[in-house]
């Protein structure tokens, strides 16, 4: 009695033994786990960098709780940096930053959420808490909107 096996069993069966056969040999295994692996490397790789990126915006409020003129200015669009020198706004938050630091004043950040600008660009949430040594509390909100180049705007 013979077995007869269909088409696709013996396309299937062949798939198979050329792959063993293949398998059999190192060079082969090399080139296989390379076409795997470099896909996954490139996405874990970007994933990384693009997570290690840091957004203007918050780099902007970063200067306004660490009271770093320079920092937030560098931030800004060319357009505002013209109409605010440098110099003058770091001199702006050295008197600022004496001034509260004489009374304690702690500032943190926290990031809420940002939401995409039709033309590129985001605008994002934060809230700013202050807290005095008194125990004394506030919080703020704020709102920083960027151009699709990231600067703030």
């Amino acid at each position: 009695m013979s077995i007869y096996t269909s088409s696709p069993e013996r396309s299937q069966n062949r798939s198979r033994l050329m792959i063993m056969q293949m398998l059999r040999f190192p060079i082969v295994w090399l080139g296989l786990v390379m076409a795997l692996a470099t896909p996954t490397i490139i996405l874990a790789t970007t994933w990384a960098v693009q997570a290690q990126t840091p957004v203007s915006a918050d780099l902007f409020m970063q200067s306004v709780v660490k009271r770093d003129g320079a920092l937030g200015w560098h931030q800004l669009c060319p357009a505002l940096q013209a109409q605010e020198p440098l110099s003058a706004l770091t001199s702006q938050v050295h008197q600022q930053r004496n001034a509260e630091s004489r009374q304690g004043l702690t500032l943190t950040m926290d990031y809420i959420g940002a939401h995409a600008r039709p033309h590129g660009g985001q605008i994002r949430m934060y809230v700013i808490t202050a807290r005095l040594p008194d125990g004394w509390v506030a919080q703020r909100t704020y709102i920083v909107s960027t151009q699709a180049s990231g600067c703030v705007d």
